[in-house]
C-alpha cells in the first residue's frame, strides 16, 4: 500500500492536534512544522504528497511560502491547501492566485475534511511508492549569541542528527525564541547588548514555566569573577569558558539534558499524584527535610584536608573523610551520602576507578561526585565528566566556587533522589502495587495522559512497552509456595534496576505489566525491552523447582506519535504488539510499524 505523507504547517497547538487526529484517522503519515521557513525545509527534505498551510503564520505568512514552494522546481508539483481562520470576502481568490490548489476554513468541519483533501493528493499510480521516514526526535539547543562566528562555531561542534538549532542574536531575541521554541537547552554568551546572558537567565529562572530549562554561560570573562555570579546569583546550570572544548561541551549537554528530564519528570509524577485523594503521607517529606546532607571528603593530603574542610565550616551539611579510596567505598555503603569530594591521586585505587564502582552499584550510582585535584589536563577533566561525575575542580581552589558547586550539586542530588523515592515504599498504595512495587494500573494511566499532554508542546516521543509473564499460569498454580507471586514480585524489581529514573514501570493488570520511557525513540525502547527480555530470560526465580525451567517474558512495542496520539491508542498499538509476540513463539520482542 503507497505511504501518503501530510506535511502541515500551522503553529495553533489546538488546530494542530485536531489536524493531526483526523489525519491519524486516514493513516497518513505526518510532518508538522510551526512556521513557514521550517515547513519548506521540510517539504524539501521529504516531498510530502500534499501540505495544509495556515494562512497566518509567525514571520513569514503562508502566501509567501506558497509562492516559494510553487516556483521552485523540486516542489511545485505538490498540491498545498490553505487553512484560514479569516474567511473573508476576496481571501480564497488570494489564497489561489498565490497558488493554492484548495482552500479550507476554520473551524474545520471534521466530517468532510478527510474526503476533502484525498481530493488534492497526488497518487502515483504505477510508480513504485516512496518511503516516507518521520524525523527523529532531536533535542532543541537555543545559541544565543551577538557575534555570528561564535553561534556557527559551536553549531559545528553538534552532531545534525541529534540536535536541532535554535539561533538567536541578542537576549531580546533569546528570550522571544525561548517563548515560542520551548527549546530544551540554551547556551548563551554573557557580554551582549541591551540584555546581558546574566539578565537573560534571571528572567528565565524566575520564570515557572521556563526555570526547567538547563542554561549554560559561555564567556571569555575571567572565571573567578563571572562563575559565581552566573552560577549562584543568577542560577545558570553551568559556565564554560571559552576556547570551549568539544568533548567537554557534549559532555556538559548530555548531562544538562538529562537534568532537565529529571526536573520535568518530577513535576509530570506530582501532577499525576494530585488526582489521588489519599497521596504519600505528608510527613515523610518534612522529615527528610530536616536531615542535613551528607559530603564525604576523599583526600589523603593532610594540608588538603584541613584547607577545604575550613572552607565549607558553616555550610548546612555534615562532612565525613576518607583518606583512600577502599576506605570511601566502604563508607558510602555503610552511610547515607549524597556528595562525594573527590581526590584523582589517591593511594592503591585512584578516584577514577573509585568513581567507576561507584556508578556501577545500584545503592550508590546516584551519588553526586565532585572531583577536586591538582591534575590540569583536559583528557583527565573530560574522563571525570563521562563518568557521569557532576563536576571537576582543580587545585587551589576557589572557596566561594567551591561552596556554590557543592551547593548545586546537592540540590540536583536531592531532585534525584525525590524523583526516585517514587519507587520507595513510602508511596502509599493508592498509586502503587503491594505485590510488585511498582506503579498501579490508576497512576500508569493518570502519568501516560499527563506525560502525553505535555509531549504535545515539547514535541519529544513517548514509547510504551507491554511485558507479558509466557505461561505464567503454571507458575501460578504449584500448590502451597505462592510461586507466582514471587515471580511477579521479582519481575518488578527486575524491571526497576533495568530502567532509567525518568521511566515510569507499572502493573497493568495479573501478570501484564508496563513500562513508559518518556524522550525515548524506537530504537531506545528496543534496546531496553531486550535488556529486559535477557534479565528475565536469565534470572533463578524458582530455584525450588528447577523441573520448571526458566522464565520468559514477551514483549510489545509502540510510540507516540508515530504510532498513535491518545493514551488509550498507545496501548491498544503496544497490546496488538504484545498479542504477536505471544502468536509467534513468546521470548521476543515485537515492534509497531506504520505499514501494519
Amino acid at each position: 500500500m503507497e505511504e501518503i505523507t501530510v506535511l502541515v504547517i500551522e503553529d495553533n497547538e489546538l488546530n494542530l492536534k485536531l489536524v493531526r487526529s483526523l489525519l491519524t484517522l486516514g493513516q497518513y503519515q505526518i510532518l508538522e512544522a510551526a512556521n513557514a521557513e521550517k515547513g519548506i525545509e521540510l517539504a524539501r527534505e521529504y516531498h510530502p504528497d500534499l501540505i495544509l498551510m495556515d494562512v497566518q503564520l509567525p514571520g513569514m505568512d503562508g502566501l509567501t511560502a506558497t509562492r516559494i514552494i510553487k516556483k521552485d522546481p523540486d516542489l511545485k508539483e505538490i498540491p498545498v491547501m490553505a487553512l484560514t481562520s479569516y474567511a473573508m470576502s476576496g481571501d480564497e481568490g488570494k489564497a489561489i492566485e498565490a497558488g493554492c490548489d484548495g482552500y479550507m476554513t476554520k473551524p474545520i468541519d471534521t466530517r468532510s475534511f478527510l474526503d476533502t483533501i484525498s481530493r488534492f493528493i497526488r497518487h502515483n499510480e504505477g510508480v513504485k511508492p516512496r518511503i516516507h521516514r518521520i524525523p527523529p526526535h532531536k533535542s532543541k539547543l537555543l545559541i544565543v549569541d551577538d557575534e555570528p562566528l561564535n553561534i556557527k562555531q559551536l553549531t559545528a561542534y553538534l552532531p545534525d542528527d541529534k540536535y536541532e538549532i535554535i539561533e538567536a542574536y541578542g537576549g531580546e531575541e533569546a528570550l522571544k525564541k525561548v517563548a515560542t521554541e520551548y527549546p530544551d537547552l540554551i547556551m548563551m554568551d554573557i557580554m551582549m547588548p541591551e540584555i546581558n546572558g546574566y539578565e537573560v537567565t534571571k528572567i528565565l529562572k524566575n520564570n515557572p514555566v521556563t526555570w526547567s530549562i538547563p542554561i549554560i554561560l559561555i564567556t571569555s570573562l575571567d572565571s573567578q569573577e563571572s562563575k559565581p555570579k552566573g552560577l549562584d546569583e543568577v542560577g545558570a546550570d553551568e559556565l564554560l569558558n571559552r576556547p570551549v572544548n568539544e568533548t567537554e561541551l557534549l559532555a556538559r549537554i548530555n548531562s544538562m539534558l538529562r537534568l532537565k528530564q529529571h526536573r520535568e519528570q518530577l513535576k509530570v509524577r506530582t501532577q499525576s499524584m494530585e488526582t489521588f485523594p489519599d497521596r504519600v503521607s505528608k510527613e515523610v517529606s518534612p522529615g527528610r527535610e530536616r536531615e542535613l546532607p551528607t559530603v564525604l571528603l576523599v583526600e589523603d593530603n593532610e594540608k588538603d584536608i584541613r584547607l577545604i574542610q575550613n572552607y565549607l565550616r558553616g555550610e548546612p551539611y555534615n562532612i565525613i573523610l576518607a583518606r583512600n579510596g577502599e576506605d570511601a567505598i566502604y563508607l558510602v555503603q555503610k552511610k547515607k551520602v549524597d556528595l562525594i569530594l573527590l581526590d584523582i591521586i589517591l593511594p592503591n585505587i585512584n578516584g577514577f576507578e573509585v568513581a567507576s564502582r561507584l556508578k556501577e552499584m545500584e545503592e550508590t550510582k546516584n551519588i553526586h561526585i565532585v572531583f577536586i585535584t591538582a591534575v590540569h589536563d583536559e583528557e583527565s577533566k573530560i574522563k571525570g565528566i563521562e563518568l557521569g561525575t557532576s563536576d571537576f575542580l582543580t587545585k587551589p581552589l576557589d572557596s566561594r566556587e567551591l561552596r556554590i558547586r557543592i551547593r548545586n550539586a546537592l540540590k540536583n542530588k536531592a531532585l534525584l533522589d525525590e524523583l526516585h523515592s517514587h519507587y520507595e515504599a513510602t508511596l502509599h498504595s493508592a498509586i502503587t502495587d503491594g505485590l510488585t512495587g511498582l506503579y498501579n494500573h490508576a497512576y500508569f494511566m493518570r502519568f501516560l495522559e499527563t506525560e502525553i499532554k505535555r509531549s504535545l508542546r515539547q514535541k519529544y516521543p513517548i514509547t510504551l512497552i507491554m511485558i507479558d509473564l509466557d505461561n505464567f499460569k503454571r507458575y501460578n498454580d504449584i500448590p502451597g509456595h505462592l510461586a507466582g507471586d514471587h515471580v511477579l514480585r521479582e519481575t518488578g524489581q527486575i524491571i526497576k534496576k533495568n530502567i532509567r529514573e525518568v521511566d515510569v514501570a507499572a502493573r497493568y493488570g495479573g501478570e501484564e505489566l508496563a513500562v513508559i520511557l518518556p524522550y525515548a525513540d524506537k530504537a531506545d525502547s528496543m534496546r531496553v525491552a531486550e535488556r529486559l527480555r535477557e534479565a528475565i530470560g536469565s534470572h533463578a526465580f524458582l530455584e525450588k523447582h528447577p523441573s520448571f525451567g526458566r522464565i520468559t517474558a514477551s514483549f510489545g512495542i509502540a510510540s507516540y506519535p508515530a504510532d498513535a496520539l491518545t493514551p488509550e491508542e498507545l496501548i491498544e498499538k503496544a497490546g496488538l504488539m504484545l498479542d504477536k509476540a505471544r502468536k509467534e513463539g513468546e521470548n521476543q520482542v515485537c515492534i509497531y510499524e506504520n505499514s501494519q
